[in-house]
């Protein structure tokens, strides 16, 4: 008999302790059309968020990748509106994303350290490598100079 209920007061414990420590976590910027990228990765929290809390607040990312540094990343991508399916002759389907006519598609990538944690977010508009990165935005923020420490 009081095992069952040493149980159940081990768990409520353990429910009382995660919720008070998700409330430590700091919240990251959602990912929008409408918001602004240099603004969001400002305010992203480098080196706070663990793949656990990413994946709760942003969800599942489109595909994950391997970076040129090694690192594991998830990208995420904004602006496109869902899918339409279309039914050739042959009777084959295709499924064709569109996006917003003002907007191209956003796409940020969350990069992990080895232990799981967040410690860069790319983003991009216009395809690979025009864009920026929250350590460079955050960098500036602080008035250091990108590549010296």
């Amino acid at each position: 008999m009081a095992r069952p209920v040493l149980g159940l007061l081990l768990t409520s414990a353990m429910a009382v302790i995660t919720t008070a420590m998700a409330g430590q976590l700091p919240m990251p910027p959602g990912f929008t059309v409408q918001s602004d990228p240099e603004t969001v990765l400002r305010a992203y929290p480098l080196g706070a968020i663990t793949k656990q809390a990413a994946f709760s607040h942003h969800g599942k990312a489109i595909r994950t990748v391997i970076l040129p540094n090694g690192k594991e990343g998830w990208v995420y991508e904004v602006g496109i509106k869902e899918g339409r399916t279309y039914e050739h002759p042959t009777k084959q389907k295709h499924t064709v994303h569109e996006t917003e006519p003002s907007y191209g598609v956003r796409t940020y990538t969350l990069e992990f350290d080895s232990k799981g944690v967040v410690i860069d977010v790319l983003y991009n508009e216009q395809g690979r490598h025009d864009g920026l990165t929250a350590l460079q935005v955050q960098r500036r923020i602080r008035g250091a100079v990108p590549g010296r420490h």
